[in-house]
């Protein structure tokens, strides 16, 4: 009897000591949860979303495992680490994060343009990244409107009007006959050869004051006949003359 009741007492204790232990175990860890302290696990597996605000980047613990905020960086492919979450003054955040749960926010400022990554730093230099984010596109500058150039208008000169010509109107410089005599003594239309005003005259004549050419057999222009020597007798005809001349 003795010994069934021994073996019975051993056993409740061993599940005091059990219930004892299990309760100090979830005290331990209430006390933990209380505090704010978190452990990281070995691999934490944690995920991220990202929000742009302005030039500014919100990082948002959306799900996954409790992280230190002293574990937790952010880098950038263009500036490199920007610092931890947790930190006071070199941080990524602008308000420190010491314990990363769900619904924890960093804000990261002037990244909007630059691809970020969530990165989980170990014990002994091990690194895991639990989250990125790509690069917003960075934009395009307004292009200046150049002016257009003001073209001068060209002044297009006033053509000279022709005078139409009058039917019946005679040309200033025209004889009334319709026909122009040169001044060089060329021949008229009529034939006859008009002399220049410097008295010039056909070749054979003499010039006259006035500068017509005396015809053969006058006495310069005074117009007085010429008297035929006595016992001349006046040719008439040349034929005449040469019977005259040969019956003598």
């Amino acid at each position: 009897m003795n010994g069934r009741w021994g073996g019975r007492a051993v056993s409740e204790n061993v599940v005091l000591l059990a219930m004892a232990l299990a309760a100090l175990l979830l005290a331990m860890a209430l006390v933990t949860s209380l505090s704010g302290g978190p452990t990281d696990p070995d691999r934490p597996r944690a995920s991220f979303v990202f929000e742009s605000d302005g030039t500014d980047v919100v990082v948002t613990h959306y799900g996954g495992d409790r992280l230190n905020g002293s574990h937790v960086s952010v880098e950038s492919a263009t500036r490199g680490p920007l610092g931890a979450f947790a930190g006071p003054d070199d941080g990524a955040c602008a308000t420190p994060v010491e314990n990363v749960t769900r619904g924890s926010e960093c804000r990261v400022t002037d990244a909007v343009y630059e691809r970020l990554y969530v990165v989980w730093n170990g014990p002994g230099g091990d690194r895991l990244v639990l989250d990125r984010r790509p690069a917003d596109p960075t934009p395009s500058p307004t292009p200046t409107a150049t002016p257009t150039p003001t073209q001068t208008p060209t002044v297009t000169p006033t053509p000279t009007p022709t005078p139409t010509p009058t039917p019946g109107a005679v040309t200033p410089g025209t004889p009334a006959n319709g026909t122009a005599t040169p001044a060089n003594g060329t021949a008229a239309p009529n034939g006859t050869v008009t002399p220049d005003p410097n008295g010039t005259v056909a070749p054979g004549e003499t010039a006259a004051p006035n500068g017509t050419g005396a015809p053969p057999g006058t006495d310069g222009g005074t117009g007085t006949p010429v008297e035929t020597p006595a016992g001349v007798a006046t040719p008439t005809d040349p034929e005449a003359s040469a019977l005259d001349l040969a019956g003598e």
